[in-house]
């Protein structure tokens, strides 16, 4: 085997042993059986985030069928968008831009990619969720100003968008906006818990009404208005899919009508998704046993799970679209209870990922064209 610029006729053994648990510092990941042969068969690798420890981890498979495993440290990491084979995040202060030092077929310590936090620009906390890149601009959720933002040249952000019923652009979480979907490169639907209009509003619902909303920017229009604490409208082939988080469902909101079809249940906190060709990925939380998701029967998810007997986990499923069924799964246990967003590296196998404060940082450089 070769690297992502091989041949796509290649042959590939799927025939892996059973994988083994994978084990970063403190966190650990058991794939299912099939995963990593997923992986392989389709030259893919992934990307995935863990805000509440602050840790970005990329997951490959390399020539021996082994799984690879990455990770840096970006405080309050959160969404993800891979753009023309650029990574954007947003953190806690900061939208971050990592670029693949490697060309392609080039390898460097077996690993065919190499992103490195090569820019970033300080937002302040404006308490950033989503991001989405687009050639129309660096598009991201700004929660505590209730609106979306682009990322502005000069200052800490460009608020575009606002919903209707948010009644001034100020400071202070009203209806908790946190996820954003793009079509032809500029935002199209948004996700928010609440159609509330005061600091905190949304907090003040019962935990277990399904209240949340995904809204038409371009039309301002409500277009369902009967999720339980939605995330992560991603656009797939012209459908509209959608986290409903609090039910611990993956499903698709029919764009004409507005009505919602749950498609599969995954036993977590449903956020975070990303698509190769007919399957979908979706993250899974543990719940929180405090603040928003304080008490046993929180949310419909807890009062769902204890009905089932079933423990929640994080994980990462892998779902395919015709049958609704999950094909593969990855868990992540020990400190790692939550999962924000995930997304694809397309003809990369084995990537690595530079933390800023590494020591690799000091040596490793892709410098412009030589003009001198």
């Amino acid at each position: 085997m070769t690297d992502a610029a091989e041949d796509d006729n290649t042959k590939v053994d799927l025939n892996f042993p059973k994988p083994p648990a994978l084990t970063k510092g403190s966190v650990r990941l058991q794939p299912s059986d099939g995963f990593r042969g997923w992986l392989t068969q389709n030259r893919i690798s992934l990307v995935f985030n863990t805000y509440h420890i602050g840790k970005l981890f990329m997951i490959g498979v390399n020539e021996a069928g082994q799984f690879v495993l990455s990770d840096a440290n970006f405080p309050r990491s959160m969404g993800l968008s891979l753009h023309r084979g650029t990574l954007w995040m947003a953190s806690q202060k900061q939208i971050w831009r990592f670029e693949n030092f490697l060309d392609k077929g080039q390898m460097s310590q077996g690993n065919d990619a190499v992103f490195a936090p090569i820019g970033a620009t300080t937002t302040g906390y404006i308490n950033l969720h989503d991001l989405r890149v687009s050639d129309h601009g660096v598009y991201f959720i700004a929660c505590q100003f209730n609106c979306i933002g682009r990322l502005h040249e000069k200052w800490s952000f460009e608020p575009i968008w606002k919903p209707p019923f948010i009644s001034e652009f100020a400071y202070g979480d009203r209806c908790h906006l946190n996820c954003l979907a793009l079509e032809d490169g500029v935002p199209k639907y948004v996700t928010c818990f609440a159609e509330t209009n005061v600091p905190e509003g949304w907090r003040a619902l019962p935990k277990d009404q399904s209240a949340g909303l995904v809204i038409d920017v371009q039309s301002n229009d409500i277009l369902c208005d009967s999720l339980h604490m939605p995330h992560s409208p991603q656009l797939h082939n012209g459908r509209l899919y959608v986290a409903n988080s609090g039910q611990g469902e993956f499903g698709e909101v029919d764009r004409s009508t507005g009505e919602y079809r749950p498609i599969c249940f995954v036993p977590g906190f449903t956020r975070g998704i990303a698509f190769w060709k007919n399957y979908a990925l979706v993250g899974a939380s543990r719940p929180r046993q405090s603040g928003v998701f304080e008490g046993n029967d929180a949310t419909p998810l807890n009062q769902r799970l204890q009905d089932m007997g079933v423990e929640p986990e994080c994980s990462i499923s892998v779902i395919n679209l015709d049958t609704g069924d999950i094909e593969h799964q990855i868990v992540l246990d020990g400190v790692a209870t939550e999962i924000y967003d995930l997304c694809v590296l397309p003809a990369i196998r084995k990537p690595r990922v530079l933390d800023v404060e590494s020591d690799a940082m000091n040596t490793m450089f892709r410098p412009s064209k030589l003009h001198i």
